[in-house]
């Protein structure tokens, strides 16, 4: 192998994991940690931030309604992946965890995003809905 088709197999595996978040899902634009911000791909909305108590090393949570006109159901997402954009790089926060509000507006779900870390750069988040295939071994 020459040095030329090793780069250019590292720089598509980079492409690839990337790209990753991105396949089957359902995402969001860039979202602003200010509440009332609105993204214009699928109308999702910052709607409220709750900072952590003072002492607590925790990061906030960020409630984002989503239209469901815009999602098949909150049953079918099976992963969240939040990316945050800090420096023009993106990279997967770690950490996190979600839930679901129950019937947050009739005609909204309400996801409630939980930070391992304060952030105040752009999130986008991914709704993936598809599964690994099972293993048949």
């Amino acid at each position: 192998m020459n040095v030329v088709s090793t780069t250019v197999r590292v720089v598509l595996s980079i492409a690839l994991v990337c790209l990753a978040p991105a396949l089957s899902a359902t995402e969001t634009d860039w979202l602003e940690l200010r509440e009332g911000h609105e993204g214009k791909k699928i109308q999702a909305k910052v709607q409220r931030i709750k900072l952590p108590e003072l002492g607590s090393d925790g990061g906030q949570q960020v409630t984002v309604t989503i239209p469901k006109s815009k999602m098949k159901g909150k049953n079918k997402v099976h992963e969240v992946i939040v990316v945050g954009q800090r420096d023009g790089k993106e990279e997967i926060l770690p950490g996190i965890s979600y839930e679901w509000s129950e019937d947050y507006e009739s005609d909204s779900y309400g996801l409630i995003i939980k930070l391992e870390k304060m952030q105040d750069f752009p999130i986008r988040v991914y709704l993936k809905d598809d599964l690994p295939l099972p293993d048949h071994q």
